[in-house]
């Protein structure tokens, strides 16, 4: 599905620049780690100052958190999401199988990154221990690269306020493994975007 025109054209003029900038750096024949660093320095900068996210890309279930497609390049493989983040929402520990950069746009949320310590032959399970918990504030920026580096959950730990985050991803991830941490159990989750139901 694609968005329509009216809606893509309320976007801030700077995102705009920002899909045309990752578009230029996907595009080149460098490693993952190159461009997750060349992206996480362009999110960087998106993110230094507010931005201005209309209500077409903020949308969010009932309950739980909400995904919106900000821009798909089907071209060069890669998305971009609005993540809206109502009060104490938060995702499972879960991967993306590509690389990716988190900037915070609005509010606060936690990002926890995962160490996966079994060896990952068994696909039903995943013993993950967590690394570090970054609270990030807007203008801060957040990334998940494979293979040792992919796992990840986000928090919303306020009581009263959303939080926004734009998530880039190297491919566009369907399909992800989420992970029960007490249990260690893997289920498969497919993305699917509110702003587009």
């Amino acid at each position: 599905m694609n968005l329509s025109a009216a809606a893509s054209n309320q976007l801030d003029p700077r995102l705009v620049r920002y899909f045309s900038d990752v578009r230029e750096v996907a595009a080149q024949s460098l490693s993952e780690a190159t461009k997750l660093r060349l992206v996480r320095e362009l999110a960087t900068q998106l993110v230094r100052e507010p931005l201005v996210i209309p209500r077409a890309f903020r949308c969010a279930p009932a309950r739980g958190y909400g995904r919106n497609l900000l821009h798909l390049d089907r071209d060069q493989h890669f998305v971009v999401i609005a993540m809206i983040w109502p009060p104490h929402s938060g995702s499972a520990a879960h991967d993306h199988g590509t690389w990716g950069v988190v900037a915070v746009a609005e509010g606060e949320v936690d990002v926890t990154n995962f160490e996966r310590e079994d060896d990952g032959r068994d696909p039903s399970r995943a013993r993950l221990r967590a690394a570090c918990t970054l609270r990030a504030t807007p203008g801060a920026v957040a990334t998940v690269l494979p293979p040792h580096e992919d796992f990840h959950s986000v928090f919303n730990p306020s009581d009263s306020r959303t939080a926004v985050t734009i998530h880039t991803y190297g491919r566009e991830p369907f399909d992800f493994q989420r992970v029960e941490l007490a249990s260690g159990a893997v289920t498969l989750g497919r993305l699917a975007y509110d702003n587009l139901r």
